[in-house]
């Protein structure tokens, strides 16, 4: 007999239970290979009974007669049904297929098969999402979808990644894609992965098209889990780890110190110094003989930090009720003590049929956060601190001043001196009611509601590091309180009719109303007598103290129709249309139309491939055009004449209780960025599945640029201090791409199987026209993308040979040498870019966002064992950091190990200590990002069935993970750090490791 069974308790039957009369069958489910297949479906034909495949294949059921006819099937493979015939023991062999075509993809307000796709949408698998452990779902998708952008710019708990699709349009609009939570629109980070049951991403027009202005950046479409008929199941999943060492710099300490501070000594002097008393001051000379060196880098961080999850669900499916619940608890510590995250958070999931013709359902997602932060400034502080003095006095308590005339970095982890509290609370209910009285038509009715409410509380003491915002100083105190508040109803009518089994017809029509309002208040207090109320008792402060409240609504109406058409499966039409309608344009620019058209053609039907059915299984062809509109980026009031009151304030010398004054200026006539969107896509498939290809082609115009202008000053209409500005239409961007999506089963057999997966993304952006040119304030530039680095460029160290030469550009050698732009006199005559360097000789540098993106992806399956690897490339992207401009070239806290020029190292790459030039730091600055990092390695094993009859368990997996482990950056420069940032310092990355557990029962 095979062995292994599958409880009873996974079957649903509506057989009559005579038991003496039943029989037992065991089976066991393989591919062509004999390799076993897990999660198939096995239907008893006729009936509702089923249940799935175990890890091994085997599945059992109990039968009334044992003459019943199966149905087995699994996705990509072709389903095979099986008589029993009396037996007691069965193999199915399932051959593969390009059935996966026929996989459900969701659309929005809708489904379609895979192969009848029209526009560019990707989908992604349950198993791809949690095969990582993570808390934000979008970190799951980084470099795994070819067009979409995902990185994090900061280590800090609780953070969310930046996420771009296809680049940017909009200067001062929206560029974030719209995300769709089980039919409306939601946010991401709210989402549990673990009750994740697919995701689809919609990138071009065509695709978005039907949901309008609000999916001008593309859709992300999240469906959560929900029961199944028959089936039961309790699942338990969860882990714990912790972090690593920060992707960061140390500070020198030791004799690298003592070095750097004797060569600033000669730069200086023009000789060493005699004696080491020459260069420390008594009190740091006696730390020095005492060995008294501070690694601030190390003291800051935590290296106890933990991260740990638990989640439960479970789901089930009893007549024509279907349930899906779950609980999850997450605890995530950061790298500063005192840095840590708790989120807890319930989802129910409730279907029922009602009668054939109507069906009711609601979903319930609650979740609560709690999360203590850092300042954001502690890491650069630490790196410039002094490295020589006592931390810490003999009681083990932290020393404010540690050495005569510094102050400690460690300021925020006194006790009562720094707290920064952010509770919030995030409650979601959607309702459906569903109604099909006629064969092919349903309408179906949505209504939701969303709570998003917050607090965030800040207190910084006398003596705590961070620093307080300008025009106040510490004590301070301050309570931030949000209320936010969206609802939504949306009516969708669905037909579909197929002619004469050859033409495909599906006609939906939407309606859709939308209402956000966000209501805040904030208080703040300064020079607070008793520490330990923090920021709990605002009238604590004694000095100053401010409030202020904000109120704005939004709303939307739409109005939207799509056909859907396809003739013999060969030839596919799409055509949409959506109006939208928002509260905060202009009046009599309220509304706008976005169309989009699409079509497809299956080459691979065509009678003159038949050549090629032996090795192709799919080969289609597809191309799209499609209008979007953009209205975000603009507050509820930005087309109104808007007035801001200030008190206490001082003109002229004067100080004056209350004044209003002009924000921005009307505009009577603001209305829709419009993107004129063009896409050409080829999807392939071959030799059944084991290639899977797709090719896109895209090219965007976005005319009408939402322009925040300032008026002129001979307008005479301005703002207090300034110019007031105003709302405008103007300017105009490109931006257009190439995106290459490639899966390939390396290896399949019955022990091992290889799969990779890869993702490259090269996308371009350009200014096309500004109103009045290049605005080098705001750096942008005609025929430039859109986010750039304009400042110095670096071009070397000068050296002892170039003296002469370097004098002419107000240098010296071991300075930094700067490119310069020619200048011209009074006559025209040319200096030839040699002057002292000045503002006129900045040029742009690079751009923020890389020039290309791979993400590589490759799963190994051995008999119980799985691992995955994952590695990301982004290439090309310039970044900004101070910590290699300021904290490079000063006069303390230095990064350990950096190669600074000296008369005995001219090829160095910094710049000899002791000459601190701003011109030469701001080139400094801007480094080449790119990078390759090895993002996660995954490695798992799944008990096999007879170690899970032991403990009645249907499956049983445990898991390491490690994330961040590897970063390899193309400049030596910036060895020791993570690019992924964008050069930001405030927060690092860091790496971390998790052990985990998968059970169901």
């Amino acid at each position: 007999m095979v062995p292994g069974t599958v409880s009873a308790t996974y079957v649903k039957t509506s057989f009559p239970l005579h038991a003496d009369r039943f029989v037992d069958i065991t089976g066991k489910v393989v591919d062509t290979n004999g390799r076993p297949i897990s999660g198939a479906t096995v239907f008893v034909k006729g009936s509702t009974t089923s249940v799935g495949t175990d890890q091994s294949g085997i599945f059992r059921m109990n039968l009334p007669t044992g003459n019943e006819t199966l149905v087995v099937s699994y996705v990509g493979y072709k389903s095979q049904e099986v008589a029993v015939d009396g037996r007691r023991e069965l193999t199915v062999v399932l051959e593969t297929s390009s059935d996966h075509l026929d996989e459900v993809v969701v659309i929005g307000y809708g489904t379609v098969r895979q192969r009848d796709l029209t526009g560019s949408v990707v989908s992604v698998k349950p198993e791809d999402i949690v095969a990582n452990p993570v808390v934000n779902v979008m970190e799951s998708l980084q470099g795994k979808i070819a067009g979409v952008d995902i990185n994090r710019g900061s280590g800090a708990v609780g953070t969310n990644p930046n996420v771009l699709l296809r680049g940017t349009r909009s200067i001062y609009g929206d560029n974030s894609p719209l995300y769709i939570v089980d039919g409306v629109p939601a946010s991401y980070d709210q989402i549990n992965p673990s009750d994740i049951a697919s995701i689809d991403v919609l990138k071009d027009a065509s695709s978005t098209a039907i949901y309008g202005s609000a999916g001008a950046n593309g859709v992300v479409i999240i469906t959560t889990k929900k029961g199944q008929d028959g089936v039961s199941k309790v699942d338990f999943d969860s882990y714990y780890g912790f972090s690593g060492t920060p992707h960061f710099f140390k500070g020198m300490v030791g004799e690298e110190y003592i070095t750097y501070l004797r060569e600033r000594y000669r730069t200086i002097n023009g000789q060493y110094p005699e004696d080491i008393s020459d260069l420390l001051n008594v009190e740091s000379l006696e730390a020095y003989n005492n060995n008294k060196w501070i690694d601030w880098i190390g003291e800051i961080t935590n290296n106890s930090s933990t991260q740990e999850k638990y989640n439960l669900s479970f789901s089930t499916g009893i007549r024509k009720t279907k349930v899906y619940a779950s609980f999850t608890y997450a605890k995530e510590g950061g790298l500063l003590t005192n840095e840590n995250q708790g989120r807890a958070g319930v989802r129910l999931n409730l279907d029922h049929e009602v009668a054939s013709w109507l069906k009711v359902g609601t979903n319930l997602n609650v979740n609560y956060t709690n999360r203590n932060a850092r300042g954001n400034n502690i890491f650069t502080r630490s790196l410039a601190a002094y490295p020589l003095g006592d931390v810490y006095d003999e009681f083990g308590n932290v020393n404010i001043e540690y050495i005569a005339g510094e102050i400690t970095p460690l300021g925020d982890q006194l006790p009562d001196q720094y707290a920064n509290n952010t509770r919030s609370t995030f409650s979601n209910l959607n309702a459906y009611v569903e109604l099909s009285p006629l064969t092919g038509l349903t309408f179906r009715s949505n209504v939701g509601a969303t709570l998003n409410n917050s607090r965030n509380g800040v207190y910084i003491g006398r003596n705590a590091s961070s620093n307080v915002a300008s025009g106040y100083a510490a004590p301070l105190a301050s309570i931030y309180n949000n209320f936010g508040y969206s609802y939504i109803w949306e009516n969708v009518l669905t037909y579909n009719k197929r002619f004469n089994d050859a033409h495909d017809l599906t006609l939906t029509g939407i309606t859709s109303w939308a209402d956000n309002r966000s209501d805040n208040n904030n208080l703040l207090g300064q020079g607070q007598e008793l520490d330990y109320y923090l920021f709990y008792n605002i009238g604590n402060g004694t000095e100053k103290q401010g409030l202020a409240s904000a109120y704005e609504q939004k709303q939307r109406l739409s109005f939207a129709g799509r056909l859907n058409y396809s003739y013999l499966g060969k030839y596919l039409l799409t055509l949409t249309n959506r109006w939208d309608g928002v509260s905060h344009l202009a009046e009599g620019h309220k509304w706008s139309a976005f169309p989009a058209v699409a079509a497809a053609w299956r080459v691979s039907d065509e009678e003159f491939m038949s050549f090629s059915r032996s090795f192709l299984d799919d080969f289609k062809i597809r191309f799209g055009y499609g209008v979007t509109g953009n209205a975000g980026g603009m507050s509820a009031y930005a087309s109104k004449t808007q007035a801001y009151t200030y008190q206490a304030v001082s003109l002229d010398g004067e100080r004056v209780a209350h004044v209003q004054n002009l924000g921005t200026y009307s505009n009577p006539s603001i209305t829709w960025e419009r993107s004129h969107n063009r896409n050409i896509g080829v999807d392939l498939s071959l030799f059944n599945n084991r290639i899977g290809l797709a090719f896109e082609s895209y090219n965007t115009d976005t005319k009408g640029l939402l322009f925040r202008r300032t008026l002129p000053i001979t307008s005479a209409i301005t703002a207090w201090g300034s110019p007031l500005s105003t709302w405008q239409n103007i300017g105009e961007t490109n931006n257009r791409g190439i995106e290459l999506s490639l899966r390939t089963v390396n290896i399949r057999n019955s022990q091992f199987e290889w799969e990779s997966n890869f993702s490259f993304t090269k996308n371009k952006e350009k200014i096309v026209s500004l109103p009045d040119g290049d605005v080098i304030a705001q750096k942008l530039f005609e025929g430039e993308p859109i986010n750039v680095h304009y400042d110095y460029k670096y071009l070397g160290i000068w050296s002892q040979a170039e003296e002469e030469e370097a004098a002419k550009y107000g240098s010296q050698p071991g300075g930094v040498k700067v490119a310069t732009n020619e200048k011209f006199d009074e006559d025209g005559v040319s200096d030839n870019g040699v002057h002292p360097y000045t503002d006129t000789d900045r040029v742009i540098l690079g751009t923020t966002n890389p020039n290309w993106l791979l993400g590589v992806n490759n799963t190994f399956k051995y008999k119980g064992f799985d691992m995955n690897v994952f590695t990301m490339i982004r290439w090309g992207q310039m970044i900004h950091s101070n910590l290699m401009g300021w904290y490079t070239t000063g006069d303390g806290g230095q990064p350990k190990g950096i190669d600074y020029w000296t008369p005995e190292n001219e090829g160095a790459y910094y710049p000899r200590p002791g000459i601190n030039n701003t011109t030469g730091i701001s080139a400094l600055r801007y480094v080449d990002g790119s990078f390759l990092k090895i993002k996660t390695i995954t490695l798992g094993y799944s008990l096999p069935q007879r170690a899970l009859d032991k403990v009645f368990t249907k499956r049983a997996r445990i898991y390491a993970t490690a994330y961040n482990p590897l970063v390899f950056t193309k400049e030596k420069a910036l060895k020791g750090t993570d690019p992924e940032t964008n050069g930001s310092d405030t927060f690092p990355l860091f790496a971390s490791y998790v052990i985990g557990v998968n059970f169901s029962f």
